[in-house]
């Protein structure tokens, strides 16, 4: 699905203003430690692999050997400023020439999962909206919760008084306005599992799920994606009679996407449901509050009633589980951060939140692949293994598929971009997994215990992957572009240029119909470069040094934290 007509780019830039700022997160706008590696002004002669470091101002020299050498150079801003824009730099070089290829591995044509890309960003832009009217609410919703966990009779919400049964009707509101819109639609209980209920739309058109398969979900979201994302993530504060989890499947989702659209919304959580519809304290209340964890599901349409797009129930049935886990990621973040870690700052950053979601897709991929992390899966072990083949169509191509997005342009795309663009997404969720992979290898510990701290952190953004993963988030950043080039291409690389979980350089060529690994490296020229890069971001820079010569570089900047690395390929 990389780079086709699935994919298309249906974002919303997070709002600048102050006030929008703070429903987005607090601004990422801190600059980063100085970087700890310290530049020589001559490298010598590196060995194969190896790699160095050129700093602004002076300049570094490289020796060849006898036969010639070639080398990559990595510019990257390891500023961690996710609302700044590009900054300029400029190469100077002597004694360089034109580098060769490096070949991309022989394959053929891997047979990925075909159909409509999740469009998730409809998701993320409801909550970013919303959370600007519900952040001034969310001292008196931490109040009443309070109070009604201690058993006062504060709790007044719209629920009915007891646990309801399968055939009840319940009346939800399906409005997208954060709390003064009610749009009242009756669903019937459909199936009830030891952790979820499973709610139908009574507009849903025929010929769409039999009870049969409600109780299929119901189960499957008790013994597969609720164990897993609360494993990794940490369970939600309980809410409504039941303390279960609400799988609504209504045509209120079907209705998000417009006629003939190459994207669908598969589904989405409500960050509104979370409050509490009536209130005597502190302003907590949202009247238009469904007052459940509950998501929004889609709803087979053979027919094509809602906007002429058919949504046949073989579909919807393929794609519903990994929705449930992205959205039940974004679920137990939110009243997490409400409920559990009550002194949270607010609600996490939309880039931070998402990536987060898109690792619940991964850890249901090696799951159901009965695989695990640092396997460095690549095309053969896929080929080799139907179940990990299925696995990573219905689970993790899309991961791939946004990656690819990051990896066309990386100079003007950045893991802390305080957007949500597919390319933001596919960056932000490689590089927690970098980030998780380096840690565990360096410090020990579990992926679940770091994921667990993320979601369950006291800060957000920066901030919270500072506490996690280290103080010099920049430099992590520049080390991780490197290993976009390197990483399994180039022999004797430092394990910190490495990405073990994956082996992108054999996976993306079988993905895509032009047989090569997407990431946008430029030749440099023997008088040098001009270029930009916004933070966080990098550029990619080829050249040789012919035999037994001595070549210098330098790199000057007129802004951010600028810095190259420069590897020898061959």
């Amino acid at each position: 699905m990389l780079r086709s007509s699935r994919i298309v780019p249906m974002w919303l830039l997070c709002a600048t203003a102050a006030a929008a700022l703070s429903a987005c997160g607090s601004p990422d706008t801190a600059t980063s430690p100085a970087v700890t590696i310290d530049t020589p002004t001559s490298a010598g002669t590196l060995a194969v692999g190896a790699s160095t470091t050129l700093n602004a101002g002076p300049a570094l020299t490289l020796t060849s050997g006898p036969s010639g050498d070639e080398f990559v150079l990595v510019v990257t801003d390891t500023a961690v400023d996710g609302r700044a824009t590009a900054n300029s730099f400029q190469l100077g070089a002597t004694n360089i020439t034109a580098a060769g290829s490096v070949s991309a591995p022989a394959t053929s044509i891997f047979a990925a999962a075909a159909g409509l890309s999740p469009n998730y960003a409809f998701s993320a832009d409801l909550n970013r909206r919303a959370q600007q009217v519900l952040l001034p609410r969310v001292a008196g919703a931490r109040h009443l919760y309070a109070a009604r966990s201690a058993g006062s009779a504060l709790d007044r919400t719209a629920l009915p008084a007891a646990a309801v049964q399968v055939g009840d009707l319940v009346t939800l509101n399906v409005s997208n306005d954060a709390c003064d819109t009610i749009v009242p639609r009756a669903a019937r209980v459909v199936a009830i599992g030891s952790t979820s209920i499973v709610v139908a739309d009574t507009l849903n058109p025929a010929g769409g799920f039999t009870t049969a398969d409600y109780q299929r979900f119901a189960a499957r979201f008790d013994t597969l994606v609720y164990p897993i994302d609360v494993g990794n993530f940490g369970a939600p504060a309980a809410l409504g009679p039941e303390g279960k989890i609400l799988l609504f499947f209504t045509v209120a989702v079907n209705a998000l996407t417009p006629r003939n659209s190459t994207s669908y919304v598969g589904g989405f959580f409500f960050d509104r449901d979370q409050f509490p519809v009536t209130s005597t304290v502190d302003g907590g209340a949202c009247k238009g509050s469904n007052a459940r964890n509950l998501f929004y599901l889609l709803s087979p349409d053979p027919g094509g009633m809602i906007n002429g797009n058919v949504r046949r129930t073989g579909f919807v049935d393929s794609v519903t589980t990994s929705v449930l886990a992205h959205e039940f990621q974004h679920l137990i973040n939110s009243s997490r951060r409400l409920y559990v870690n009550a002194s949270a700052a607010g609600f996490e950053v939309v880039w931070l939140n998402e990536g987060l979601s898109h690792v619940a897709e991964e850890l249901l991929f090696l799951h159901e692949g009965k695989s695990g992390p640092r396997q460095n899966v690549d095309v053969t072990a896929l080929r080799a293994s139907t179940a990990l083949k299925d696995a990573f169509n219905a689970d993790q191509s899309a991961n791939a598929s946004r990656y690819n997005e990051y990896l066309v342009a990386p100079s003007t795309n950045s893991p802390i971009r305080n957007d949500d663009s597919l390319a933001t997404r596919g960056a932000t969720w490689d590089f927690l997994r970098y980030a998780a992979d380096r840690k565990v290898r360096t410090s020990g510990g579990t992926d679940a215990s770091l994921w667990f701290a993320l979601v369950n952190s006291q800060t957000n953004g920066i901030a919270n992957l500072r506490g996690v993963f280290g103080a010099n988030v920049g430099a992590m950043l520049r080390d991780w572009s490197v290993s976009q080039y390197a990483d399994d291409v180039v022999a004797g690389v430092s394990a910190d240029l490495t990405q073990p979980s994956w082996n992108w350089h054999s996976i993306f060529p079988a993905l895509s119909s032009t047989s090569a690994y997407p990431l946008v490296v430029s030749s440099l020229s023997a008088s040098g470069s001009n270029g930009t890069v916004i933070p966080g971001g990098a550029r990619f820079y080829r050249f040789a040094v012919p035999a037994n010569t001595s070549a210098t570089l330098t790199l000057t900047a007129t802004g951010g934290v600028i810095q190259g690395t420069v590897v020898r390929v061959r």
